[in-house]
């Protein structure tokens, strides 16, 4: 324990020291680090707490909160949050294994930055940059085909690297039937 303990901070110190793999802390919030996920779901180094994350996890998120036009999701920032967490323990992305589905409200974080623009009367889609960088720590991010039916959006809308799924349900099912946590993100 002791040894992880120094390696974890050695890590750490170099990192920090060179400002290359932990991003930048964001404004009036020191001491957050954003290991794996760059400018999102910055977290605190704990390495003493009780739980620490783990090796080999899975889970998958269930994304349904709104927000605002022009502002970034609250749930995929907690998707970043968790692998920034396993970052910040000194884990690779490729440790873990994350999924999210956006569904219902959740649904506008994945239009294209022409869609949302559209429909929105903003400049982008402020989640898209965020969704891609989860995607490159290994997340996969699913949109809900039955929702956009639903709200009246088409599958053309869609980022074209975010992937739609027949449904929320599908997914979180499938996920769950091959050892997937349950991690609801409303």
């Amino acid at each position: 324990m002791r040894n992880t303990d120094m390696r974890f901070l050695l890590v750490l110190t170099v990192a920090l020291a060179t400002g290359v793999a932990w991003g930048q802390s964001a404004p009036g919030k020191t001491g957050l680090i954003y290991p794996l996920v760059a400018g999102h779901g910055g977290v605190v180094p704990l390495p003493r707490a009780a739980e620490q994350p783990r090796k080999g996890v899975k889970a998958v998120f269930d994304i349904t909160a709104d927000a605002k036009p022009g502002e970034v999701n609250k749930g995929l920032e907690q998707v970043a949050r968790l692998v920034n967490l396993y970052g910040a323990a000194g884990l690779k992305a490729s440790d873990v294994q994350i999924a999210a589905v956006c569904h219902g409200d959740a649904d506008k974080a994945v239009l294209s930055d022409a869609a949302y623009a559209a429909r929105f009367k903003v400049a982008a889609n402020p989640n898209l940059p965020l969704i891609r960088a989860l995607q490159k720590a290994g997340v996969e991010v699913f949109v809900c085909g039955q929702s956009l039916h639903e709200l009246g959006f088409n599958a053309e809308e869609v980022a074209e690297d975010v992937p739609v799924a027949d449904s929320a349900m599908n997914v979180l099912v499938n996920k769950q039937t091959v050892g997937y946590a349950y991690v609801p993100a409303p």
